[in-house]
């Protein structure tokens, strides 16, 4: 019997705080949704819940005595992005490569990308236009991923970097399912805010101050930045200490692409244009994906403007990614993208250039 998502989470005392704080949101949960999903459409969400202790930790991080500090504002953001646009189950979030899920959040703040061939395709022009979430049936950050006793569990990543793990109940309401993350998820950021909280790219966060182009990079809509680790940049020599502003620029710009790739619609063989000029291939090999020869370590760090993929070394130009194992077998087809994204199957959207 379908039953409202106060009577349906009634079931679960872990989201007591959750369902204080939505009750000050007028109407409630069925407010902040299209007005085209009602319990007889064939359309539904899935509302990702924070449990009760996720709440306290975000009050910590936050320095709040209270959640009721938290302006109604900034709650009906975050209520936003825990509310996908998708009716989910946890067979859905089994997907090998992982999914990219668009929320409610629309708000340009958060959301200065468009959504991109692949995501309207998959759910369709209206609901592919907020922000995204990704969801993964393997950790994407190994240290936090656990298994719960009380169901499945998938990682989830929001803006920031961030990594939460979903205990995926399956649970049912009128206009959907829900699920419980023990994670309140940060809403996407600027690049800037979000390269400099992750420490594994502070030679980045140094060689785009170098170059100059934070504030460019920050302003441009649509870009995947393909970002070198650390590691990545030492084992180049340093590139962020000893090329000049100019020279800096031009590389970095090689390792930005004008358009929101996500992980989950790359394929084998796509050859991109980046927005220095020069082409970048994409290979998918015993289950990693490369670009150039520098392979992906931790994909879809998602930002306001697009994402972050994190390489393990810097790009070379000419490099290309190495060979399948013998009991490895892959099927390449190629797509040349440009910056006016008009390939067909890829993530492609129109973007503001960061240079001419």
């Amino acid at each position: 019997l379908a039953q409202d998502l106060p009577s349906a989470l009634s079931k679960y005392p872990e989201t007591s705080t959750f369902q204080g704080l939505i009750s000050q949101v007028p109407g409630g949960v069925s407010s902040l949704l299209p007005s085209g999903i009602t319990p007889n459409s064939t359309e539904g969400v899935t509302v990702i819940i924070p449990s009760n202790k996720a709440f306290e930790a975000f009050l910590n991080a936050s320095n709040l005595a209270n959640i009721t500090s938290v302006p109604l504002d900034k709650l009906v953001n975050i209520f936003q992005y825990h509310i996908m646009y998708a009716k989910l189950t946890s067979t859905n979030f089994s997907s090998p490569d992982g999914l990219i899920v668009p929320t409610l959040l629309k708000d340009q703040i958060y959301n200065n990308r468009s959504a991109g061939a692949d995501l309207i395709n998959t759910y369709g022009a209206d609901a592919a236009q907020g922000n995204v979430l990704y969801v993964s049936k393997d950790p994407v950050n190994p240290v936090k991923f656990r298994v719960r006793q009380q169901g499945s569990s998938v990682a989830l990543r929001g803006g920031l970097g961030q990594d939460g793990v979903v205990t995926a109940v399956d649970g049912s309401w009128d206009l959907g399912t829900f699920q419980i993350v023990d994670t309140v998820l940060s809403p996407p950021s600027p690049c800037s805010q979000t390269i400099h909280g992750q420490g594994t790219l502070n030679s980045l966060d140094t060689a785009l101050t170098n170059a100059g182009l934070w504030d460019a990079l920050d302003h441009a809509a649509n870009v995947t930045c393909l970002a070198p680790s650390n590691t990545a940049f030492t084992a180049a020599g340093d590139p962020q200490l000893t090329l000049n502003s100019s020279d800096l620029a031009s590389a970095l710009l090689f390792h930005t692409l004008p358009m929101p790739l996500y992980s989950t619609y790359v394929t084998d063989g796509m050859v991109l244009q980046s927005l220095q000029g020069g082409n970048v291939t994409v290979a998918k090999v015993d289950g990693d994906i490369y670009f150039n020869d520098a392979k992906v370590i931790s994909p879809n760090v998602l930002t306001n403007n697009g994402l972050i993929h994190v390489l393990d070394k810097v790009m070379s130009p000419n490099g290309t990614a190495p060979a399948a194992t013998a009991t490895a077998t892959s099927t390449a087809t190629t797509t040349t993208t440009t910056g006016t994204g008009t390939a067909t199957g890829s993530s492609t959207a129109s973007s503001t250039p960061i240079a001419s």
